[in-house]
């Protein structure tokens, strides 16, 4: 492991380096380790592990691994870390190796043996690309509920990893819950909760167990207004598969307020059914603890809801977990999830060009 570069602003850059070569691997890891923090590990399903426990700035990636190639690797980094640069490393210089490793989504490629300087000076590049488009592309999260405490505990958990990550997070609550306990009460709970994840909240007051997509629109419009103000590019909401009607009429209102918005997940709820289907699971390990400080504070609600007993949480968290790479998970059904086509770096493109028309002939 090498020692983060210290010479700069705000957290090190964070490199993972697939790379089962132990001799080539260490030496590498002498020439990146003034400029990043790097976990090395030897294999592409190993990289699929770690993928989503860090904010990756830079992924490096041999083509010939064990299992799964460096280019589909590359090609999964992109879907999971889509602000990431991605470096493949590969013995071979011809065309057909490069451009394969270009439409995987990686952003350049280095040909073995690797000069020192380059490698350096590569990877310096690569890391200011992905921290540019960071800065750009920070994600803005609206978590849609309709009552207090349930985006809480739908997607809590993924909530402050966001906020850890640097995303702009907000909360709109559409009721103000009253069949549930004291309104002013709870609104004070609500304020309290989004504070500890970072969060900016909007309160409506629609009718609690009233909530109807067919009243003229009204509760379209309620999220459409808060969409407008915040423009999320990521909203949660509540799955259709649920037995309670606030929440499946929140989850169709949410579908159309959120229409062009591109990406859309469904959290679970305590009255979701057994229809509901994730295909997503989020990673919360780091933030399961911060999650259950969240739900302690609707302490009107701990103490007679049984959904909000802390080992309930964890052990709902630990079974998602089965799904992921992680101890503790939070599960999402997908409804929209786009994005851009990668664009080839420039660096890369110019070294495409370099390589010669007979090593591609080779």
């Amino acid at each position: 492991m090498g020692m983060p570069y210290s010479g700069s602003a705000g957290p090190p850059a964070q490199v993972l380096f697939v790379e089962d070569d132990e001799l080539f691997a260490a030496v590498a890891m002498e020439i990146i380790g003034p400029l990043a923090a790097i976990r090395w590990v030897t294999s592409a399903e190993q990289a699929l592990d770690a993928l989503n426990t860090e904010d990756w700035d830079l992924v490096i990636a041999d083509v010939n691994l064990p299992g799964r190639s460096g280019i589909e690797l590359a090609r999964e980094s992109k879907r999971i870390c889509p602000l990431a640069s991605t470096l493949i490393l590969t013995v071979s210089a011809n065309l057909d190796t490069a451009v394969g490793a270009l439409r995987s989504g990686a952003d350049d490629f280095l040909t073995k043996p690797v000069d020192g300087a380059a490698l350096a000076e590569n990877v310096a590049a690569l890391i200011a690309v992905a921290r540019d488009r960071k800065s750009k592309q920070r994600r803005v999260v609206l978590a849609i509920g309709a009552h207090p405490d349930d985006v809480e505990i739908g997607c809590g958990g993924i909530l402050v990893r966001h906020s850890a990550l640097g995303d702009s997070v907000n909360v709109l609550t559409v009721t103000a819950g009253e069949h549930g306990g004291v309104v002013a009460e709870r609104a004070q709970e609500s304020q309290r909760a989004a504070e500890l994840m970072h969060a900016r909240l909007f309160l409506a007051e629609l009718a609690d167990t009233r909530v109807n997509v067919s009243d003229g629109g009204v509760v379209i419009g309620v999220i459409e207004r808060v969409i407008a103000e915040t423009h999320p590019t990521v909203v949660y909401t509540h799955s259709s598969n649920d037995v309670h009607q606030d929440h499946r009429n929140v989850h169709e209102a949410t579908l159309v307020a959120a229409r062009n918005v591109p990406h859309v997940y469904c959290y679970q709820a305590p009255s979701t059914d057994i229809n509901f289907h994730p295909t997503r699971f989020v990673g919360i390990d780091d933030w399961i603890d911060r999650k259950i400080e969240v739900i302690g504070a609707y302490s009107s609600q701990v103490s007679t809801r049984r959904y909000l007993q802390e080992d309930l949480l964890r052990a709902t968290a630990r079974y998602w977990s089965r799904f992921a790479s992680s101890s503790y998970a939070e599960p999402l059904e997908v409804i929209r999830d786009s994005e851009a086509l990668p664009q080839i770096h420039r660096t890369a493109a110019a070294r495409l060009h370099a390589i010669p028309v007979e090593a591609h002939a080779a």
